[in-house]
């Protein structure tokens, strides 16, 4: 039986979510609750939890404090919260779980479940503490998104973002092209990668390839578009797309001539 932390600083929320982890998640219960981060340091120094449910847009101090205060986190974090763009941004750029306010059960359920398998496999706790120190380090910082992590088969890939020359979909998983020639295959969608990706720096040119503005070579109008990338891929831009990526070559050849 999975034992559960509940940390956020609206008591409502702290009773519904308990109510549905009660009622809707097989194998868990709550172990704790707590209103405040001291008040979850405080739960911690004498109570154990296999995972925290942890809100981030807590008074005095925030989710991500309260995180880097503690001196080991030998416990999965899932982040419940309320939709804020940087901080949503940075937690998936560091593939760590999360689940947004107003709660689905079906996500919530499907979390619990990621967090049984995961207790069970000494290799993906390690990969659980490299994900946190990642998001940690990278909401420390507070500038635009330079590097992303991307789980693979026992490994973790930490890819600097301006070194991804395209995107490729391929059903539910991704192929990365980045500009050593190297491809990366990752079990995410392309909408989760649009979602994460500055728009203005990649353009999603069609429904399976998002390009990074910064290595198009060249734009064809052959065969109603094509775009032929740094690495000698060439990939085709739907009718829908079309005006939008000229407008964003536009924008980006300009930028680019200034920064010469």
């Amino acid at each position: 039986m999975l034992k559960a932390l509940l940390v956020d600083d609206e008591l409502n929320n702290l009773t519904s979510l308990e109510f549905l982890l009660h009622h809707d998640c097989k194998g868990i219960e709550v172990a704790g609750k707590a209103l405040s981060a001291q008040e979850a340091r405080e739960w911690l120094e004498s109570h154990y939890a296999d995972v925290i449910f942890l809100d981030i847009n807590m008074p005095v101090e925030n989710g991500f404090q309260f995180l880097d205060s503690l001196k080991s986190q030998n416990f999965k974090i899932i982040f419940v919260t309320a939709y804020n763009e940087y901080a949503l941004q940075a937690i998936k750029a560091s593939a760590v779980d999360y689940i947004l306010k107003p709660i689905n059960i079906d996500e919530l359920q499907k979390a619990v479940e990621k967090v049984k398998r995961s207790l069970n496999n000494p290799a993906a706790l390690e990969q659980n503490q490299a994900l946190l120190e990642h998001l940690l380090e990278t909401v420390k910082k507070k500038s635009p998104l330079k590097k992303i992590a991307l789980p693979q088969l026992g490994s973790i890939s930490f890819i600097e973002v301006d070194d991804i020359v395209s995107l490729q979909a391929d059903s539910n998983y991704t192929i990365i092209h980045m500009k050593d020639m190297q491809k990366l295959v990752i079990s995410k969608t392309m909408k989760d990668f649009e979602d994460l990706l500055d728009e203005n720096q990649f353009a999603r040119i069609h429904r399976s390839y998002i390009v990074n503005l910064k290595y198009i070579k060249e734009y064809s109008t052959t065969d109603g578009g094509i775009v032929k990338m740094s690495d000698g891929n060439q990939w085709s831009i739907s009718r829908r797309q079309l005006d939008l990526f000229l407008g964003k070559m536009k924008m980006a050849s300009l930028m680019f001539g200034k920064n010469k």
